[in-house]
Parts: structure tokens; C-alpha cells; sequence
């Protein structure tokens, strides 16, 4: 079985001064310990960077933690899926589809990379994202 992780959730379990940190800890934790395979898409790692270096914390985040953040986590416990071409066509298919502006496009290739990956299960804090782009028979989970 595979598990995807978006952006909110992976930058969460990272960052200890977020809320729900302990939460998105202990299920990448879980997931990283049993039998489900955890993946993220290419664009997620660039997406954590930009994240985690631009958030306005109280002990921000270094570009060079950033990376090593990344590689010490993401990197290494995850299976990075690439994003193909046809993949960012099928994601603006689907925004434009349904309407939606913005934003959603990025969690539009996460749904479309997990679903590429046969992924059962995707890990989210944006769940009416998801929910809007119709995640089909992926089961869209909070933490």
C-alpha cells in the first residue's frame, strides 16, 4: 500500500513551532514505520523549500536547514515520484474543469501524482482541496 504526503503535511511534521506538528509527526512516523510505502511528488520538495524558508516564525528557517531539513527527511524516508509533463497538463485540465483559481493547481499535481502512483491513502491539512478536485478512490486523511 502507498501513502501520499502534500506540502502541509511534510512541512508540519518538520517544523515544531507549527500547530498540528505533533500530529503530522506521529503519522509520518507511523507511515514511515509499517508496511505502507510513503511518497511525495518532486514538486513537494520544492514546494517544502520555498515553504519552510519563507514562513514567518519566531526561529526561522535558514535556507541551508531548509536543505538539510529536506534531505535528512524527505529525501531519504520517502520515494520522490517525478512529475511528468502530462501531469501538469492533467492538473490545469482539472482547475480549469472545475473552476478553481490559484493555488489549488499545486495540490491538483499532488492528487494527480498519487493517483499515477496507486496511491490508497493521501495525507493533507487542506482537505477541501482535495475534496474539491474529486480525489476519486484515494481516501483524503488529516492527520
Amino acid at each position: 500500500m502507498n501513502a501520499f504526503f502534500d506540502t502541509s503535511v511534510l512541512v508540519t511534521a518538520m517544523v515544531d513551532q507549527l500547530p498540528n506538528h505533533e500530529a503530522a509527526l506521529a503519522c509520518y512516523r507511523r507511515v514511515r514505520g509499517g508496511k505502507t510505502k510513503p511518497l511525495c511528488s518532486t514538486h513537494a520538495l520544492a514546494e517544502c523549500y520555498a515553504t519552510l524558508t519563507a514562513m514567518p516564525l519566531p526561529r526561522r528557517i535558514r535556507p541551508s536547514e531548509a536543505g538539510r531539513l529536506i534531505r535528512e527527511n524527505l529525501r531519504r524516508d520517502f520515494q520522490v515520484c517525478p512529475l511528468l509533463l502530462k501531469d501538469y497538463d492533467d492538473a490545469i485540465d482539472r482547475v480549469v474543469e472545475r473552476g478553481l483559481p490559484s493555488g489549488v493547481i499545486y495540490d491538483a499535481l499532488h492528487l494527480l501524482c498519487a493517483e499515477r502512483q496507486g496511491c490508497s491513502r493521501l495525507y493533507t491539512f487542506n482537505t477541501t482541496d482535495f475534496e474539491r478536485l474529486k480525489a476519486g478512490s484515494i481516501v483524503i486523511v488529516t492527520p
